[in-house]
Order: structure tokens, then sequence, then C-alpha cells
């Protein structure tokens, strides 16, 4: 067996539920493991179970259940055939492990923010040169008020927010979907820690909002970037590209209706006229994005340009997500009918997972959570979505050799499937905590195991987080791999993980025969498969933290069998 044949969450296991781990060999018989301490002592042992052909892994493998955890501390180890795992903790310090990833992976959207000093850096695009700055940037709408006779677009006040991935561009549905991730862990847990962040976003969504002056009054600028690619390394504040933005969207604006209504919610006892201004931009996004013609953002909007293109030409689901929170907040038949007249599935859409192109589950989410009108029909509706759900993606972990939800029926893996599994692990929780059945939250914390360790590299995909863990993701600042002058990436972010396409060069170029789990490399130029986002972290955030609040001392749960 290689070095990396044992498998195992590198973060640790919590008390009360088993071990699980995953070992590749050829061997058909089962073989002995044994778990051992620090020192070396054997706390139990016992012998594998042969799965087969993992054929997402290209790989025969084994696997390991043992009995729920007992014992406590770090550096344990799994140890097969004289080959160990990398260590974990177990116990209390890997429930406690959950919190810090909580924090951490909270941390980085800091980290990303644009328009204001954070550590490490000064602000970027400030309208200080190099930067040509965002505090006017102009648009080519031909209907634009600030158009200026031949001289163009005077521009849009476009500060803030945060940069989406390792490059400097700001999606509106991006930014969305991070926020609505933010305010949804506020308002399931009451923990309201992460509102300063969750505003930052929020704030600059209401930035991209057109005003009433405007003939698209209401509609949301898709995204603010660089007119051309920059290179790796390069400081937000040293980018000398001008900027654009990209015209209003039908997806964008739905977006902010989503999250303005949800800010409503989750504000009004925080900051009540914050959360009475949200509720005036919901109402205006809606109607703006109801009642205008549908704006699609395409691929060729971006086509040649510094930012990628976000293109959606559905936005069905993102009217069903905007119902949904609004229909949350106010009660209101018409978003009721809204949701019905989407004709979309909703079972079909939590198998899948979300992101910022398939937002029902978000919506579904926020209806399972929910009292009054909502819970007597639609919350209900969700809640069982959440269990039949849940019930098959408990299935597909069973199936698969690395104990992943996420088995596409194509076997094709695509970008950023690393937020596949943190998105159906999401699901999980949430049909733990709404149908008290333990085995969904055994799935979550399987979810995690994929993605700190037991997945066919060996490798954590989290930063920071294991012995074995991806140290090298593509980003612009968090750059040392390539320039020692600039930092490393901080411990807690989730690279984007596998992806069948291979669409950039150094990953076609080594990766060009791997199966699909393989389909990942930790090298700084593969944008395809070792990208970063505020979406992936923010969800990862939640997951985390809804473990972290499971497995706290004060909380009851029934013990794994």
């Amino acid at each position: 067996m290689s070095t990396r044949a044992v498998r195992v969450n590198q973060l640790g296991y919590p008390a009360g539920w088993p071990l699980r781990a995953t070992v590749a060999t050829d061997v058909d018989r089962p073989r002995a493991w044994r778990l051992v301490d620090a020192t070396g002592r054997i706390a139990t042992a016992g012998t594998t179970t042969r799965h087969g052909l993992d054929r997402a892994a290209g790989e025969q493998v084994h696997t390991i259940t043992t009995p729920p955890v007992t014992a406590e501390g770090t550096g344990w180890k799994l140890v097969v055939d004289e080959v160990e795992s990398p260590p974990f903790a177990l116990g209390r310090v890997a429930a406690d492990g959950y919190r810090t990833l909580a924090t951490d992976s909270a941390r980085f959207l800091n980290l990303q923010r644009s328009g204001t000093p954070v550590p490490g850096r000064p602000a970027g695009h400030v309208d200080v040169p190099p930067n040509r700055g965002d505090g006017s940037v102009a648009c080519k709408r031909h209907d634009c008020p600030r158009r200026r006779l031949l001289l163009g677009c005077r521009g849009h006040d476009l500060r803030g927010g945060w940069y989406d991935a390792g490059d400097h561009g700001k999606y509106a549905v991006t930014t969305a979907v991070t926020v609505w991730m933010l305010q949804h862990t506020v308002e399931r847990s009451g923990e309201a820690a992460l509102l300063d962040e969750a505003r930052w976003g929020l704030e600059f969504l209401l930035g991209c909002q057109l005003p009433l002056t405007d003939p698209q009054a209401g509609m949301v600028f898709h995204a603010v970037h660089d007119v051309r690619w920059t290179g790796i390394p390069m400081r937000p504040d040293q980018d000398p590209e001008p900027r654009m933005a990209r015209a209003p969207s039908t997806a964008a604006t739905y977006g902010l209706a989503a999250v303005a209504a949800q800010g409503a919610r989750v504000w009004e006892v925080h900051d009540p006229a914050f959360a009475g201004r949200c509720r005036t931009v919901a109402d205006l996004a809606w109607r703006a994005a109801t009642h205008h013609p549908v704006v699609y953002a395409s691929a060729a909007d971006s086509s040649g340009l510094g930012g990628g293109p976000y293109d959606d030409n559905d936005v069905r689901d993102e009217r069903y997500w905007a119902a949904a929170e609004l229909a949350a907040l106010t009660g209101a038949e018409e978003y009721r009918y809204a949701m019905l007249q989407a004709g979309l599935d909703p079972i079909a859409a939590l198998r899948e997972g979300f992101d910022w192109r398939s937002t029902v589950p978000l919506g579904l989410l926020t209806l399972a959570l929910s009292s009054g009108w909502t819970a007597a029909s639609s919350a209900t509706t969700a809640r069982a979505a959440l269990a039949t759900a849940g019930e098959t993606l408990l299935a597909t972990i069973d199936a698969e050799g690395h104990g992943t939800p996420y088995a596409p029926s194509d076997g094709r893996y695509c970008w950023g499937s690393n937020s596949r599994v943190v998105a159906h692990a999401l699901t999980l929780g949430a049909a733990a905590d709404h149908t008290g059945d333990h085995r969904f939250f055994a799935g979550e914390l399987a979810c995690l195991d994929h993605l700190l360790g037991r997945n066919a590299s060996g490798v954590s995909q989290v930063t920071g987080y294991g012995t074995r863990a991806a140290s090298r993701p593509h980003h612009r600042f968090f750059a040392r791999s390539v320039d020692p002058s600039f930092p490393a990436a901080p411990p807690g972010i989730l690279v984007g993980g596998p992806n069948s396409g291979l669409e950039d060069p150094v990953a076609a170029a080594e990766l060009g025969t791997a199966p699909p789990q393989l389909c990942w490399i930790d090298d700084p130029g593969s944008w395809a498969t070792n990208e970063v986002t505020i979406g992936w972290n923010a969800a990862l955030s939640a997951v985390s933290a809804h473990v972290a609040e499971r497995l706290a001392p004060s909380r009851s749960l029934p013990v794994a069998a």
C-alpha cells in the first residue's frame, strides 16, 4: 500500500460517533487495523470491510468503521498493514476543532474585503494609484442617466464588498449566496457574531441597486471586475487594470430581493432601522425583477475580459428563492403563488446541491425554519423535502468508497465539486434538526470527513487542517509558493477540489488521465481545481458551526449506534 493509503478526517472524530476511514488496497481479504495513541498504545483494533472498486477514485478500497469514539486527545493514528494515517484528534478536542474551523473559514471573508484595509495589506480599489478604483466605475448601458454624449458613463460607486475568489472580481450573485449563508447561520442559531461580516456584503449589494431615477430602477449590477486579467501574485491595491461594471441582471436582482428580505428578519432585533431599509429594498428588487424584461447574464458579457462570466439563462430558481424569503418575511400569498408557478422540483434541487446558479435549496432551508403562515403550508413541505433528500444522500454516502454524498450520474466531477459536498452537509444538518434523526447528523459528519482527508487524494481540502492539507490555492495575494514576499494561505480555506473538466493548462497537463476524484492538484496555477471562493467558505463555516453547536456539552444528542 502507498503511504497515503489510509484516509481519515485529519481534524478528528468527536466522542459518541464512529470513526470512519477508507483504505486503498488491491488485497481482497480483510486487513487488520489498529487505533493507536501518540505513544503507540493500541486503544482498539479490528479488520477492514472490503468495498471493492471505487469508480470515482479509480481504485479498490476497504472501509473501516469503529465503535463510537470514547477516547480523548491528539496524535491518534489508524495503522493498517504498518501504513499509518495522518494524525487526528478524538473526543472533545475534535469537537472543539469544528468551532475553530467555523471561525477560521468565516475569517477568510474578512480577508477578502475590498475597499478597506485588512490584516496584512492596504485597502484595495479605493482610487489610489495604481488602482483605477471602484468609486466611479463606468457601465456601458445606452440608457444610463449618468452617460455623457461621446464621453460615456460618469461611473457608479461600487466600493466595498468581497473579492469573490483568487482574483479581484466582485459578483452580485455570489455575494448574495454568501450573505445568505451568514445570515442563515444567525437566524438558525441566534449567534450574532457573523452579523458584521454579513452586513459588509449586504451593503455592497445595496450599493449595486440602481436608484429610482434610473430607467432600470431597482435592478442590480451583475458584477464589477478588471478589464483584463492580472497575474499571480498581485496585491489588490497594486492592481493597475481599469474596472468595469457589468450590466444589471435579473438573477442578481432576485438575489438582492432574497437576502434583503432575509436581512429584514434577521436584523429586526439588532438594528430595526436597517431591517426596515432591507424590507424596502427587497420589495423594490422583487418588483424590478418581476416587471422589467428578463435580463440574463451571458458568457459573452465577459468574453476576453478580466472577470468570470457567472452566466445564467434560467432565473426560475432565483425567483423561487426570493419568493421564499419574502414569504417568510410577510406571509403574503403573492409569494406562495410565485413559488408554485416556478414549476421546480424541490427534492431534485436538494439532491443536486446548491450554488450561485441553483438557489432553490436556500429557499427551502429558510422555509423549513419558518413559523406562522409558512409553517402551515410551505414549511411542512420543505421539511419533508429535506428528509427525503437526506435519505438519498445517506444512501450515496454508504455506497461510495470514500463516504461522499456527491456522485454525479455521468461520473464527471463539476468545477468546485467540494462545494457540492458542503452543500449536501448543510441539507443533512437541517434534516437532522427538523426530524431529530441522528442518522442525518452522522451524514453531515461524513461530509466533513470527506473534505478533511477521507478522499482519494488523502489530502484535506481545507488549508491548515491536517498534516496533509491543501496549501497552494489559486490566489493572487495568498501566493507565497509563487513569491516568498507574499503571505501563505491562512487556515480554513476550502479549495474547489476535483474537476473532471480540467480547464486550466496546469490541470490538463498533469491530470489528463486521472479518475474523477483525483482530478485535483494543489497548484496555484490550477484555477479549475484549486480556486477558492467566498461562497464555498461561507458554507463551510455554516456547516462547521452547526456541527460544533450540536456537539456542545450542553446539547443532548443520541449516541450513534
